[in-house]
């Protein structure tokens, strides 16, 4: 999702990242920001454990931000499965799997299925390729859960219906809901994560640099004593052998023992725990929450909608037909009536608007017990 916006000339405000998860009717569920220094894979499994809890559901669909064969492995073990896309550097070609053809489409379309041409340790993956005619070939993956719950061949629709549901929704949703507007402006005061990976990751080094250090030491011992031996025996041509092996094996120690000393000057620079200021997300998060229950809510009145009318109209339409007209309002002892202005619309939209009308007239929709009426109303420009 959004990841800044530049509010002034000159001025960008700090940045963000949204994971924002919907369920297989296109119905918003949860929706939680992290900072867009924090790489995806540190969160991503915390979010998605939540879905099944929640809805019973155990299989993910992600966009090709999660395609990470770490993450593959994390899903699988954990019991739940994920269902994505694979980059475009990644395969080369379809030689690339032991895929076998699945089906021939109508339109020519070639679906294949399988496992890595090369086995992959403890690789769960399988991939679906979907090769076109003409065109780009795309290449769906999946772990056993994933393969398990949704036949392989209607993993690319699945991918393609995520699309509608999800960024689709986001463009409505930036149009009448300003999904990707930043709130707030105060900061909370947490750890500097860039110093604490600078410091994991010398750490790591320097618990390495001291394993090399105790295993050089070890290997040293014996070519002393050997050399020890030959120098008191008065041995001539394998002495100098030894002491060349000894020579090589204690420059080994001092270099690891250099390289150690230099990552612990690296680690006492690094210096003690820092902080630093990241967006405090809770403003954030309260409209995003706002806009997507006001997305679930038209969502579900669509769909009661579409059951009284007989022509199909799209949430796009509706808005602009109905939603964004101006009109009036009358409340009376038994009744409440709009009326909607249909000034300025083509033959064509005012059939459209008043079978829209009709449909909400047989919804029966109530305010506080009174039942709502809708009319047309024609008022100058």
């Amino acid at each position: 999702m959004h990841k800044g916006k530049l509010t002034m000339l000159g001025r960008i405000m700090a940045g963000l990242q949204a994971v924002i998860t919907h369920d297989a009717a296109g119905q918003g569920l949860f929706v939680a920001y992290h900072p867009p220094a924090q790489p995806l894979s540190q969160f991503i499994v915390d979010s998605c454990q939540q879905v099944p809890l929640a809805t019973g559901a155990s299989v993910c669909v992600i966009d090709r931000a999660v395609n990470a064969l770490a993450l593959a492995r994390t899903f699988d073990h954990q019991g739940l499965g994920l269902l994505g896309m694979l980059d475009d550097n990644e395969p080369h070609g379809l030689e690339s799997f032991a895929a076998t053809l699945e089906e021939t489409r109508k339109d020519g379309t070639r679906v294949y299925s399988g496992p890595w041409q090369i086995p992959r340790a403890d690789d769960p993956r399988h991939v679906v390729i979907v090769e076109p005619v003409e065109g780009k070939t795309f290449v769906s993956w999946g772990t056993p859960r994933g393969k398990a719950t949704v036949a392989p061949t209607a993993w690319p629709q699945v991918d393609r219906e995520r699309r509608e549901r999800q960024e689709n929704s986001f463009k409505r949703m930036m149009d009448h809901g300003a999904l990707n507007t930043n709130y707030g402006r105060k900061k909370m005061i947490g750890a500097d994560r860039q110093q604490q990976r600078v410091r994991e990751q010398l750490d790591q080094a320097l618990e390495a640099a001291q394993k090399r250090i105790a295993k050089h030491g070890q290997e040293v011992k014996t070519p002393q004593a050997k050399v020890v031996e030959s120098a008191s025996k008065g041995h001539g041509k394998r002495l100098e052998q030894r002491q060349r092996t000894l020579a090589v094996l204690e420059k080994a120690h001092k270099d690891a023992q250099h390289q150690h000393g230099q990552l612990a000057a690296q680690v006492a620079a690094v210096g003690p725990p820092g902080e630093r200021a990241d967006r405090d997300f809770c403003k954030q998060t309260i409209m995003t929450v706002r806009t997507l229950l006001l997305e679930n809510a038209l969502m579900s009145f669509m769909a009661r909608l579409l059951g009284f009318l007989k022509t199909k109209v799209s949430l796009d339409c509706l808005l602009q037909l109905l939603f964004e007209r101006s009109g009036a309002r009358m409340e009376t002892a038994t009744q409440v009536v709009y009326w909607i202005n249909t000034a300025g619309f083509s033959v064509p939209y005012h059939r459209r608007l008043a079978e829209v009308v009709g449909g909400l007239c047989a919804m029966d929709l109530r305010d506080q017990g009174k039942p709502i009426h809708v009319r047309l109303q024609t008022m100058p420009p």
